[in-house]
């Protein structure tokens, strides 16, 4: 039997997803939407977010990509309640793990009107890999994909990957019949480049105002959406957010892949209108990643000596605001039911000191810093995401902890572009400050992988022969026994050689009104925003 997820995934979402289900008044995926013929007022929902669309144009910019994927175009395949992979547009079959039968299984029309087709498939998934940086790695083994008749693509890959339709369910559906000609989509600015195939058509794009617009797809084959207009609306402070979803202008905030910022939560609390819905975060909410094919970043000692340094208490108190726990050293989460118990981080300033006295770094100009062995001044460069507020406050806390030891330290702020450009292609850097998503936690071999190795995008760079081979074993294995095996080795290289040091374990915290909204779904990749959401929800 194919191997549609990763272990674990499924045990812990049919959890959460029962209880979202239940509490928040989903409906089971994949459901029409109840009918608004009797009604004849537009029902139009605002919810404001801190994920600044810069240009609208999904290939471009990070955040309209979520967006665009939330509302105009759908997916291949779909993570499903109990954390499954299972079909969207399309089913799949393959015998080998190499070569896959995709078959559309949908009648979805584009936009335009245009109807979907394997052409449409085959061409998103090769155009995908060639002019996307993100999709040249998710789909890295892909040699070919081939329509073999309208419904019907054939996909080769260039060796067995069992995880193969997780890739699918990160593929963001373009028509051929408008992309096709466009030589470099990053740049692309046609009026069509927003036509998709989901369940909102797009509205437009208004930066003066701060606002993005979406209108229901009345033909969507799901069945039209439960809400007739979605408004986006930005924020450049969350204080200014949390205002208009206490005055009511926003029926909920939105953030990719987290949920609010902890430290907000208590003054929250005392809003009679504004309630919670708390979840298990399956990612690492923020880790150092070491570069660890640079000098000294590649030296287990030195990785280990840094996370004696760190004062993991502070950061759930000043960062989280309690409502996180302190992680282990095998950095998997122990919200996944693959979880391994490991040795707990603790700081131990005296420890780290002489680990690093051991390594030969030592103030050898009596400055008051450490240096390289060398003699040399010896400064840790630590870059870190400026488009989230709360990565630069941790930045400053961990500055803190690394300068109490006597090294040296520079932040590096970088915005998401500028920092996925820096770790995923350039490698120029030294030690990085970033979250994980679920989206990347089940990615490539899962455990992580996607961010560790860097045959991939590898934020720590791994190029490690003992981690190669549990990452490859795992990419061809197909046995749900074996497999768990794997995932308990990577946990026990996470624990001993230290890659990346987990900073804390949080929760999603995502707030909304009440008073105005019901029937949110929380969907682990997308949030509240996932498509779910749209056939589900109640304006109030």
């Amino acid at each position: 039997m194919d191997r549609k997820t990763f272990v674990g995934i499924a045990g812990i979402l049919v959890l959460i997803a029962v209880a979202t289900f239940v509490v928040f008044g989903g409906q089971p995926s994949l459901s029409p939407s109840p009918s608004n013929s009797s009604l004849n007022v537009t029902k139009s929902l605002s919810i404001g977010t801190t994920n600044i669309v810069k240009t609208d144009n999904f290939v471009k910019d990070y955040y309209m990509g979520i967006f665009a994927a939330c509302f105009i175009l759908d997916p291949l395949a779909a993570v499903d309640e109990g954390g499954n992979i299972v079909p969207y547009l399309v089913n799949w079959s393959t015998t080998d793990s190499k070569d896959w039968t995709l078959t559309l299984i949908r009648n979805a029309t584009w936009h335009d009107g245009v109807p979907v087709t394997a052409n449409d498939v085959a061409f998103t998934i090769t155009y995908l890999k060639e002019k996307d940086p993100n999709y040249a790695t998710h789909f890295q083994f892909v040699v070919s994909a081939e329509p073999v008749d309208n419904k019907t693509v054939i996909v080769r890959l260039s060796k067995e990957w069992t995880s193969f339709t997780i890739g699918l369910a990160a593929t963001r559906l373009m028509p051929k019949h408008i992309w096709y000609n466009v030589t470099d989509p990053a740049t692309y600015s046609g009026s069509n480049r927003n036509v998709g195939c989901g369940p909102f058509i797009y509205g437009g794009f208004d930066s003066a105002s701060g606002t993005m617009t979406f209108r229901a797809n009345k033909g969507y084959w799901r069945g039209s959406p439960a809400v007739d207009t979605v408004t986006i609306k930005f924020y450049a402070s969350t204080d200014s957010m949390l205002m208009a979803l206490k005055k009511g202008d926003i029926a909920a905030t939105y953030a990719y892949a987290s949920g609010i910022d902890p430290i907000y939560v208590p003054p929250l609390l005392e809003e009679k209108n504004v309630s919670f819905m708390i979840l298990p975060n399956f990612g690492v909410d923020n880790s150092i990643w070491f570069n660890s094919m640079r000098y000294p970043y590649n030296l287990v000692d030195f990785r280990n000596a840094i996370s004696y340094a760190l004062d993991y208490s502070a950061y759930i108190t000043y960062i989280a605001s309690g409502y996180a726990k302190v992680p282990t050293k095998g950095w998997i989460p122990d919200s996944w039911d693959y979880y391994v118990q490991k040795p707990q981080l603790v700081k131990n300033a005296s420890l780290a000191a002489s680990m690093l006295d051991s390594l030969g770094f030592i103030d050898y100009d009596s400055d008051g810093w450490r240096d390289y062995p060398n003699g040399t001044a010896f400064t840790m460069k630590v870059l870190a995401r400026s488009d989230i507020a709360l990565s630069m406050r941790l930045a400053e806390l961990v500055k803190r902890d690394l300068e109490s030891i006597r090294i040296r330290v520079q932040v590096i702020p970088a915005d998401v572009s500028t920092f996925q450009t820096i770790t995923q292609n350039t490698k120029d850097f030294d030690s990085a400050i970033s979250r994980t998503t679920f989206w990347g936690m089940i990615m490539y071999a899962g455990a992580g992988t996607l961010y560790f190795d860097n045959r991939n995008m590898g934020w720590a760079n791994v190029d490690d022969l003992e981690y190669h081979e549990v990452v490859d074993e795992l990419l061809r294995t197909s046995n749900q026994t074996r497999t768990r095996e794997l995932y308990e080795a990577l946990q026990e290289l996470y624990a001993t050689k230290m890659y990346a040091i987990p900073l804390y374990w949080g929760k999603i915290i995502q707030p909304y009104r009440s008073d105005m909204v019901d029937g949110l779904v929380y969907n682990t990749m997308y949030g509240i925003l996932g498509k779910d959401t749209w056939f589900s929800i109640i304006l109030k």
